[in-house]
């Protein structure tokens, strides 16, 4: 990422998902300054009510605790980004139609429409021609990047009201905030329905008690995944459209392995007795083992 001061003014600042988009981005020959918006907000705590700097703060808490990085660097990558945000002239938004990025997007445009008369511009895209699978911009190279560049549109008045709107459902800690929100008009943002609807699907549910990922991660190793590398692309060939990293499933892994009735053993996987009970539906992961999780602002305790 490129760190600015927090006082100097962006002509040009180009937003993307993360590095590998950010690297090549930065050797398009697009002008401009790149940063990358880094953060997995499908996964802890998103709390209703804070500004962009004050959600930082509890973000950079979290990840730093999450991935092991230091709250001081996390905190300090966030303020430069966030300043970046603040100060820039003109914003161009890099994003694709995962739930990762349709996250980090709504965050965006939450901020950018309490700033009236900003200029800002988007590229989000679900495909590009001869890159199939397509999972993101990632997989692009500088040139095929700089291809889109003639394509962005300007963000209009009606996608930063439902950025906001859907913002504000997301850190709600109504559990039927997200679902009251799917039943309105989303179209101004096209990917956002489907990417909600699959972080919905993490919320627990009878009669396993656990999220879709982790019923996807007990089913592969029950299926004799042992490894982590298989069952990482075991449980993205099981998405729709793979939204998670290494580090988001070792996690989830984690987790399930540390809980006070394990329901998975240390790699080489296998299902416990418990584990199994579970996935058959006769035991509730909740019940044998209570839950301390945040799902955007809804937070899952028992």
């Amino acid at each position: 990422m490129i760190l600015l001061v927090p006082d100097t003014v962006v002509t040009m600042l180009h937003i993307t998902n993360g590095d590998s988009a950010a690297g090549s981005l930065r050797n398009s020959g697009v002008p401009g300054q790149v940063i990358a918006w880094q953060d997995v907000l499908h996964e802890g705590p998103v709390p209703a009510g804070l500004m962009l700097e004050e959600m930082s703060g509890v973000r950079a808490r979290f990840l730093a605790q999450w991935d092991d990085r230091s709250f001081p660097e996390v905190s300090a990558s966030f303020r430069e980004r966030d300043n970046a945000l603040r100060s820039a002239c003109h914003r161009v938004l890099w994003f694709e139609h995962d739930l990762y990025d349709q996250l980090q997007l709504l965050q965006i445009l939450a901020t950018l429409s309490q700033a009236p008369g900003i200029t800002a511009e988007m590229i989000c895209i679900d495909a590009f021609p001869g890159i199939v699978p397509f999972y993101g911009l990632g997989q692009l190279t500088p040139v095929q990047l700089a291809s889109l560049w003639p394509k962005r549109q300007p963000i209009t008045a009606e996608q930063l009201s439902l950025g906001a709107r859907a913002w504000n459902a997301l850190t709600s800690p109504d559990s039927d905030a997200l679902r009251q929100l799917l039943a309105t008009d989303l179209d101004a943002l096209p990917f956002l329905g489907n990417a909600l609807r699959r972080l919905l699907e993490e919320y627990p549910t009878p009669p396993t008690g656990l999220g879709r990922t982790e019923r996807q991660l007990l089913r592969a190793i029950a299926r004799g995944i042992r490894g982590f590398a298989d069952l990482f692309r075991a449980n993205a060939a099981a998405e729709e459209t793979s939204f998670m990293g290494d580090t988001t499933v070792k996690s989830r892994l984690k987790a399930l392995m540390h809980a006070p009735t394990p329901l998975v053993t240390p790699e080489p996987y296998t299902l416990t007795a418990a584990g199994q009970r579970v996935l058959a539906g006769e035991a509730d992961a909740r019940q044998l083992n209570g839950m301390d999780r945040w799902i955007g602002g809804v937070h899952f305790k028992a």
